[in-house]
């Protein structure tokens, strides 16, 4: 008894040791993951969050669809638009200080949705949640890629799979505005001040700043990332399932409480689906694109989201649609396997500068889609809008197939 318990106390006085030492091991790669993956999961779970009680926030402020879809219109292209001056400005000042203002930001935002009494007011704040939201995830991409240089689609995957944990959200946010719907806003905002200590505790800055340059210079060096004619091929792939993304995130619970008579809690369950599967897909995807061809990977999943958003307008039943949302939920692994394939034909040097303005042009051109859809389904349904995302998608799987029909005969 006495040896055990010499024992026992020889472990105790070593534990703290090991755990010290466990922790330093983490902090240079994987604390930098699961800080980056946190914040994405914030900025993620908000917007599908209030994708969910769209209906509720509509009611609340007594607005139609096409006031709401020029709201989310207004956060898309601020989104899109932060992109690119986040990603040169991580690359001038650092990736570090670039998230700490990105979730400063998105965390405030969230606060004053919550306290929004005034349509224009949330208008503003909505845009204000772009503006925080699009900082961050170019400085993330871009740290992830500074620290992972092995394992980039393995990172990223994980970094988006985080991002699927947002599934759980069309089902929780429901049950948090059954009690009122600002409360959920209020919660996230102390959640977003939670992830900035961590973030400024447990990372430390991944790139080494350059001295002397101009922030002029590094614009015109960002803005000819589309020279290469294969990332303007993957551009326009991109840009086909943004528009398509948008979309899903913008409509896809109304979309089957309206056109698919769906009550809230199946509507939620579906899109929670279309989130959540990605969770346990995009590791593994993110993993595969490491190691195959990311070109025949991102065909399959664009073929994918082509024959999943054509059954979606078709098939009514509840079984039916938790199908097709799952295929919808592989299919957003396209960008992070687009992503891994862009960052490994750009340098470290000015990294960030060529992703922000690639992802800055993708969102703002997809950035209307919201607007549209909602001016349209304020008349005339749904069906239609998505039945043209399913024929882009088809028409951006053909593009690829060609593409690589094209590279293999080269080859040969």
């Amino acid at each position: 008894m006495n040896a055990l318990f010499h024992n026992f106390l020889k472990y105790k006085a070593i534990c703290p040791v090991e755990v010290e030492i466990r922790m330093q091991k983490m902090s240079k790669e994987n604390m930098v993951l699961i800080c980056v993956s946190l914040g994405w999961f914030l900025i993620f779970s908000g917007r599908l969050s209030i994708s969910t009680i769209l209906v509720t926030i509509e009611k609340s402020f007594d607005i139609n669809h096409a006031e709401a879809g020029i709201a989310l219109t207004g956060m898309w292209f601020f989104y899109g638009l932060m992109q690119f001056p986040s990603g040169v400005i991580s690359d001038l000042k650092g990736r570090k200080v670039t998230i700490l203002a990105s979730m400063t930001i998105f965390s405030v935002a969230y606060l004053l949705i919550g306290l929004s009494i005034h349509y224009l007011m949330l208008f503003f704040m909505l845009i204000l949640l772009g503006i925080g939201g699009g900082s961050f995830p170019t400085a993330g991409i871009a740290m992830l890629s500074d620290v992972f240089k092995e394992r980039r689609g393995k990172a990223l995957g994980i970094q988006a799979s985080f991002g699927s944990m947002a599934g759980f959200m069309p089902i929780v946010a429901p049950v948090i505005a059954s009690f009122n719907w600002r409360l959920f806003f209020f919660i996230w905002a102390g959640l977003g001040i939670f992830a900035i200590y961590l973030f400024m505790k447990c990372t430390e800055e991944s790139t080494k700043l350059p001295y002397g340059e101009s922030i002029l210079k590094r614009f015109a060096d960002g803005m000819g990332a589309l020279k290469d004619r294969k990332i303007l091929f993957i551009f326009t792939i991109n840009l086909i399932a943004t528009l398509s993304w948008i979309g899903y995130i913008s409509f896809f619970p109304t979309y089957l409480i309206e056109s698919k008579a769906f009550s809230e809690i199946e509507a939620g369950v579906s899109f929670a689906l279309l989130s959540l599967g990605g969770f346990v897909l995009k590791p593994v995807i993110g993993s595969l694109s490491d190691r195959y061809d990311k070109k025949a990977i991102m065909l399959f999943l664009i073929s994918t989201s082509a024959i999943a958003t054509t059954l979606l307008v078709y098939l009514h039943s509840f079984i039916a649609i938790l199908g097709v949302s799952f295929a919808l939920s592989a299919s957003s692994a396209f960008f992070l396997v687009a992503n891994s394939y862009l960052v490994g034909l750009w340098g470290e040097r000015g990294r960030g500068g060529r992703l922000g303005f690639y992802r800055s042009l993708l969102i703002l051109t997809g950035s209307p889609t919201s607007a549209l859809i909602g001016f349209y389904a304020s008349k005339g349904g749904f069906a239609l809008p998505f039945l043209v995302i399913a024929l882009l998608l088809s028409i951006a799987a053909l593009l690829l197939l060609i593409n690589l029909a094209l590279e293999h005969r080269a080859r040969r």
